[in-house]
């Protein structure tokens, strides 16, 4: 009876489990199979397959649109705000997991309740900032607001990670004469590097599918990034359909090939800051 029982408990979970990922896979396939199609075999049958397969769509996405360069722009963006963001980040976390200072929990709540705080609200004042320094339609615009309102959240998960670093190794580099920098570079930031890379995957595709700041700060074509791209540019074709499906399934694909790819990394970063 409890075998039958588990047999069913188990069969109910995949089920459940193969809905959900019928239903989240299904956009894709149908952004991959419309992609291939002409409008007018689209408005044909805009649920079937196509009449005969072709890639005429992304042909016209690379020499049209230059795909390229808008995932240059991209890819720029995210790289350099992830720089400036684990600049700031890690020793930041280093400081509240490690170091003893006037203070200390106090401000750690205070950097974590920002993260609370609906990013709409600073939009007014981030544009006034930028705007005084000149950094309106510049890519380091978006770097700059992506990376800074990504500290909090990249310090709560770094902290939890650190305080699991043994003290027994920091304080045998301090008898060693290793300095700060050293201790950071040789010894905290290999230790803390499955978090960073789950952070690396987090705030990249975050930001990958990020279509409201760089729509705000950048307004010229040749700066924009894919996502506001395909949500300004293609939009000015939107009843040629498998075109603009094209540009969704391109700007989809970036963040899916991540995760798959590095999802071992997710899981063990997710929970090598919970167990000492």
């Amino acid at each position: 009876m409890a075998n039958r029982r588990s047999f069913t408990v188990n069969a109910v979970i995949y089920a459940v489990l193969i809905a959900i990922a019928i239903i989240d896979f299904y956009p894709i396939v149908y952004m991959a199979v419309n992609s291939s199609r002409t409008a007018v075999d689209f408005f044909k049958n805009p649920g079937g397959l196509p009449e005969q397969w072709n890639f005429d769509n992304f042909k016209a996405l690379y020499f049209r649109f230059d795909v390229l360069r808008l995932f240059g722009n991209t890819l720029y963006s995210a790289m350099a705000a992830f720089l400036v963001t684990m600049a700031l980040a890690i020793p930041a976390s280093f400081a509240f997991a490690k170091i003893n200072f006037k203070f200390r929990s106090s401000l750690y709540m205070l950097i974590i309740a920002t993260m609370t705080i609906p990013s709409i609200t600073f939009v007014i004042p981030n544009f006034l900032l930028m705007s005084r320094l000149g950094l309106v339609d510049h890519l380091w615009s978006v770097i700059l607001i992506w990376s800074i309102t990504s500290v909090p959240s990249n310090i709560f998960l770094l902290v939890s990670l650190m305080r699991g670093i043994p003290n027994e190794i920091l304080e045998a580099s301090k008898i060693d004469g290793i300095r700060y920098a050293q201790t950071m570079t040789k010894i905290v930031i290999p230790l803390s590097v499955p978090g960073i890379i789950t952070l690396a995957i987090f705030n990249t595709t975050g930001w990958w599918n990020d279509l409201f700041t760089p729509l705000i700060f950048l307004q010229s074509d040749e700066l924009k990034t894919m996502t506001v791209a395909v949500a300004t540019i293609l939009k000015r074709f939107d009843t040629d359909y498998p075109l603009l499906l094209s540009g969704l399934f391109m700007t989809s694909l970036p963040p899916m090939i991540i995760y798959i790819a590095l999802q071992k990394y997710i899981k063990k970063g997710l929970v090598i800051g919970s167990v000492k």
